[in-house]
């Protein structure tokens, strides 16, 4: 008995290190391939306007949630500016997109303590508390954006929105995030998910609201019959889906709604082109207004 128990202590222990020194290897090589997520930024004259996604991507790669991206892109004429806000288990809020493969690929995960290893090779892609992942080296010495950074870049910039992009527990985080930003909050352009929320976002104060249709997915052409009704300033919608003709009819419904459309992600002048003249806006990480250049003084 005592020989069996040992071996099958033995063999939880090396199944243990075996994941331990996976995890370890993949945020290593995550960390080291720079050169696979560089970004180059293509300038536009369209008139759309444009929205920094995950405040605005970086000559290091997509998806920052960066102090320094949103003064970059700020100082580029942009002044809408999408962020991810996540819950941590400590019940505060981070700026990140998910904690699998974005956190490895702009944080230096080998930093963490050696008991959040071990949790973590037990259980990939779970979340760390806000103080851990505000500790970590991040890829190009960026700082990453948290509610209170938010709100004293707000401040700083009056002429800048924000837009949220909430990934779990979207009531939760725009109470917070209305908590933290005072009265400026009515230069945040909420993103709903649901109809209840709708109503809690103007009650918080939200200068406009957004509905995020790629969380529901409902149907292009039943959208104008379904929000007819909502106070809603604007429609967000996957850019991937617009592939048929008869898009257009029902992007023109929700316009005569009063309604903006905006689309995600466009990454490229071409497919920027060719969407409908409906869409008003586009969430991108790299096509940037023409003439303003790229400032090389920040990281990002």
């Amino acid at each position: 008995m005592i020989t069996l128990f040992t071996l099958l202590l033995t063999s939880a222990a090396l199944i243990y290190l075996g994941l331990l020194l996976t995890d370890w290897i993949m945020a290593r090589r995550a960390w080291q391939n720079a050169d696979r997520y560089r970004l180059d930024f293509e300038p536009t004259g369209s008139d759309r306007l444009l929205i920094a996604h995950a405040s605005g991507g970086s000559a290091l790669g997509s998806y920052p949630n960066a102090r320094q991206c949103l003064d970059q892109w700020y100082e580029r004429g942009v002044r809408h500016f999408e962020v991810d806000l996540q819950p941590t288990p400590d019940g505060e809020w981070i700026a990140l997109h998910d904690w699998g493969p974005t956190l490895r690929r702009w944080f230096d995960l080998r930093a963490l303590p050696t008991r959040r290893k071990l949790l973590r090779a037990l259980r990939p892609g779970s979340a760390l508390p806000s103080a851990e992942v505000r500790a970590l080296p991040m890829r190009g010495n960026l700082e990453v954006l948290d509610p209170p950074r938010l709100s004293d870049w707000l401040a700083a910039h009056p002429d800048a929105w924000l837009v949220t992009d909430i990934k779990a527990g979207n009531p939760e985080g725009l109470k917070m995030l209305a908590n933290h930003l005072g009265r400026n909050v009515s230069r945040v352009i909420a993103q709903v998910f649901t109809v209840e929320e709708i109503e809690l976002a103007h009650r918080l104060g939200y200068g406009r609201v957004a509905w995020a249709n790629y969380v529901p997915k409902w149907p292009l052409d039943t959208l104008a019959d379904r929000l007819a009704r909502l106070r809603l300033d604007l429609i967000v919608l996957d850019q991937r889906k617009l592939n048929s003709s008869k898009d257009h009819v029902h992007l023109e419904e929700l316009r005569a709604q009063g309604r903006e459309i905006w689309v995600f992600t466009v990454n490229d002048t071409q497919r920027l082109a060719e969407l409908p003249a409906a869409i008003g806006g586009v969430i991108t990480d790299r096509l940037v207004p023409a003439g303003t250049g790229v400032n090389h003084r920040h990281p990002c």
